[in-house]
């Protein structure tokens, strides 16, 4: 850049000349950069009153000389001037190490982070399953059930900086969670894994309250593989998680940091998928859990829809199904729409617009049982307006309006 300072000599310099002169460097000065932007003033010059900034673009030139207005499109060229901390030749924005010298730009992992500040090698070591970064004697990698605990302790530690990271998302999504662990497992049973792109699935989440105590029962048709969830330990306990039995092959571990406890399971047999998971937990609620996520035997997701329901026989029920309350309303987003069935009966629940139009599906027609039951419809994606709400079975359907107000 074309520096003009108190006590200098103003005649005409070759960016080269000026550089000689007053001992300023940068590629347009020394003449390391395109020629071309000096050249317009003349064959290698450029005159005083005429500023160049750091993209050879001409930011200030005057027919006469002015060194305020000068020195003023200086200092306002400066400040998008690129930095150059590590002093490698190569501006912050384009080097892969800005902190660390580096002039050859080595990433033999071509991950674009320069070998000099990159401690994972994810081209040799740390690849796609091996989250524990182990290799044998040869330096071959090593991928193994060991892999799939460390994932297991990546995910409840909520770890995003370690190269095992890196290594972790087996279903190439933006995620890493208990789908990628049972992307792992089927990886190390067939050799690869080959799930990406597979659509989810639909399942629920059943909160049961009864006499013989309270259930959450995870289900859906594509069978079920894995889960992780949120609560705090206010909600459910270390002592109540201890007890829970799973299937054969399945196992359960959590980490707790301060209140807050993560919860994951898998089958790590990868050969024990269940349409049903019962776990037994007293004294919870639909709101126990959060953050959850379940994995299909293919590692695909399964969006699971949670209900709560109080297995109380068909004392005190109305004789027909019953909207009982909508929850706020108006609501924004999600609205609790709680109901009473008198009997066991296929019951399915839908929202409809003003025009009559099926806007989503909350139950989609399964055998429930009688007693109170509680589902949470998400309008996050619906836009604000009157809607309605309507619970069916067999033989009867109640409606009731529920307003989306945003």
């Amino acid at each position: 850049m074309v520096v003009v300072a108190n006590g200098f000599d103003y005649g005409t310099y070759s960016c080269t000349g000026w550089a000689e002169t007053f001992g300023i460097t940068y590629p347009i000065i020394d003449g390391d950069a395109n020629t071309a932007a000096w050249d317009m003033y003349g064959m290698g010059y450029i005159p005083h009153n005429v500023v160049l900034d750091h993209n050879m673009e001409v930011v200030y030139t005057s027919s006469g000389f002015n060194q305020s207005e000068i020195m003023a499109a200086i200092d306002a060229a400066l400040e998008y001037l690129p930095a150059d901390v590590d002093e490698d030749g190569l501006d912050d924005p384009v080097d892969n190490c800005s902190e660390v010298y580096n002039p050859q730009q080595e990433d033999i992992d071509l991950d674009g982070m320069g070998d000099a500040c990159d401690i994972c090698d994810n081209a040799n070591v740390w690849v796609i399953g091996n989250t524990n970064g182990s290799v044998d004697t040869d330096g071959n990698v090593i991928v193994n059930i060991m892999d799939v605990l460390s994932l297991v302790d990546i995910i409840l530690d909520g770890d995003t900086e370690s190269c095992g990271y890196e290594a972790s998302n087996i279903t190439g999504d933006s995620y890493v969670n208990v789908i990628d662990v049972i992307g792992l497992v089927q990886m190390i049973l067939n050799g690869d894994f080959s799930g990406t792109g597979i659509p989810p699935g639909d399942g629920t989440f059943d909160i049961l309250h009864s006499e013989d105590g309270d259930m959450a029962i995870i289900s859906s048709p594509e069978k079920i593989s894995g889960f992780q969830f949120e609560s705090y330990s206010s909600e459910i306990s270390i002592n109540e998680l201890n007890k829970i039995v799973l299937p054969e092959g399945w196992s359960l571990s959590y980490s707790q940091l301060g209140q807050k406890i993560r919860v994951l399971a898998f089958d790590g047999t990868g050969q024990n998928p269940q349409q049903k998971i019962e776990l037994a937990l007293p004294n919870i609620s639909a709101g126990s859990f959060q953050n959850t996520v379940v994995s299909s035997p293919k590692a695909g997701e399964i969006r699971v829809r949670f209900s709560e329901s109080s297995a109380l026989g068909q004392f005190g029920l109305p004789s027909t199904p019953t909207i009982q309350s909508l929850y706020p309303n108006p609501f924004n987003p999600v609205l609790t729409l709680s109901f009473s069935i008198p009997t066991e009966s296929l019951t399915k629940v839908s929202v409809y617009n003003t025009l009559g139009e099926l806007v989503d599906v909350i139950e989609n027609g399964r055998m429930m049982k009688s007693g109170f039951h509680t589902f949470y419809w998400d309008a996050a994606d619906q836009s604000s307006g009157m809607y309605f709400i309507q619970v069916q079975t067999e033989n009867h359907v109640d409606t009731k309006k529920a307003i989306l107000v945003k």
